[in-house]
This record gives C-alpha cells, structure tokens and sequence, in this order.
C-alpha cells in the first residue's frame, strides 16, 4: 500500500483498505513549489477525501490505516451527507458505544 508521498488507508467493516496518496490526491508536490504546497504548509494541514459505499444500514467501524509513520491525524469527518462547510470545520462526528 504505501507510495512515494504521504499515505493512509481508510476502511469500514473488513472491506479492503482504501490507499490514499495525499501528495498526489492534493498536488502539493514539494519539488516544485506550486500554489497548494504553500497553502498546504502554511495552513499546516492537508485535507484529503475518500468516499466509500456501505451496502447496509446499521452500525459498522470504520478503519483509518497508519501506513506512512509521518502522517497525523488531527480531525476524522463522517459525512453521511448533508454536511455544510464552516470556518472553524465541522463539528465532531457523533461516537456510538
């Protein structure tokens, strides 16, 4: 799974992991000093998406993959749909126990 750039894996249930590049999916290649490598370090963040299809309701566990050790996670959003964008981010996902 892992690449050349900084890279995560995102699953629900026992579905295969999803690899995410987060180099390639946002073009912020450090090599050539484009417009989304500034915004990305000096914001300090990446935002990346994966979108996924669960094919029944109820609850189910959602599996983030450490698979590059330099990625952090800071904030994780579930959107089920109807998410609306704010300045500060989303509110917190709602945890089940």
């Amino acid at each position: 799974m892992a690449g050349d750039g900084l890279t995560y894996a995102v699953s629900f249930d026992d579905d295969a992991p999803q690899s995410v590049d987060i180099t390639g999916v946002t073009g912020s290649d450090d090599g050539v000093m484009n417009p989304q490598w500034a915004r990305n370090t000096s914001d300090n963040v990446n935002r990346t998406a994966t979108t996924h299809r669960i094919g029944r309701a109820g609850a189910h566990v959602l599996k983030f993959w450490m698979v590059d050790p330099t990625v952090v996670i800071q904030n994780l959003v579930v959107d089920t749909g109807g998410l609306k964008p704010s300045y500060l981010g989303p509110p917190e996902s709602l945890r089940l126990s």
